[in-house]
């Protein structure tokens, strides 16, 4: 593959029974016939076995993510789903970011619509820094939005595992945690929505390796998603 493409590694994660859909290209231009250059899906569960890489079709518009994982597997955990796709720089200015939706059959909730996180990607394979440490950020709404909230956090690396700490903030105080994730693995990290009497205001995330990672927010009783949003970045 010519080393002229540039790279876009990101991820998202399945659950059963919901209506999940990827808009591979989201800046799509019809008159530009914008299309990657090639799109490459492996499937992994929470311990970080490979159930799958089925093939898919760089210029397809929409991915069913629900047909793809029960085409590919018998599995009705969670699924990781790792998107790496290479496209033209001089097609894309900037990198085609993935959006998705999805929607839990027969569910009172809103339906959902989010950008896949990127985990690297965007320019050329040019990361060379390895002592530059990530720092994600999500700040959440005073007014409740869910009655239980979590992280989904998941590990891209190829064959180190990479330690993170998560800082949860309730007014004035903050709550450590430390996680390590081995490669290809991903875990739901709870978030107690109170702490000391204090709502959940923000949470942190820092690790010298960018994870995939997504604020969750579920329904109490029946667990149903009605927040799905990634972290906001930071570099220092």
């Amino acid at each position: 593959m010519s080393s002229s493409l540039s790279a876009l590694l990101s991820g998202t994660f399945y659950e059963n029974g919901y209506d999940h859909r990827v808009e591979i290209i989201h800046q799509r231009d019809a008159g530009a016939h914008r299309r990657l250059e090639s799109l490459d899906v492996a499937l992994y569960d929470q311990d970080g076995a490979l159930l799958a890489t089925p093939a898919v079709d760089p210029g397809l518009e929409i991915l069913d993510l629900g047909a793809l994982v029960r085409g590919a597997t018998d599995t009705r955990e969670r699924v990781m789903v790792v998107l790496d796709a290479r496209y033209d720089e001089a097609i894309f200015p900037y990198r085609p970011h993935h959006y998705a939706y999805f929607h839990r059959a027969g569910s009172t909730a809103a339906p959902l619509y989010y950008a896949v996180n990127a985990t690297l990607g965007g320019v050329p394979d040019r990361v060379g820094a390895t002592n530059i440490n990530n720092f994600e950020t999500y700040v959440f709404r005073q007014r409740p939005f869910a009655e239980t909230y979590s992280l989904l956090l998941g590990c891209l690396a190829r064959f180190v595992p990479v330690q993170a700490q998560v800082f949860a903030y309730y007014g004035s105080r903050r709550v450590a945690r430390d996680v390590t994730l081995a490669p290809k693995c991903h875990a739901e990290i709870p978030l107690p929505a109170e702490d000391g009497g204090e709502r959940l205001a923000r949470v942190e995330v820092k690790a010298l390796f960018r994870l995939l990672s997504y604020v969750v927010g579920r329904r109490a009783g029946t667990g149903d998603l009605v927040l799905f949003d990634h972290l906001f970045t930071y570099a220092k």
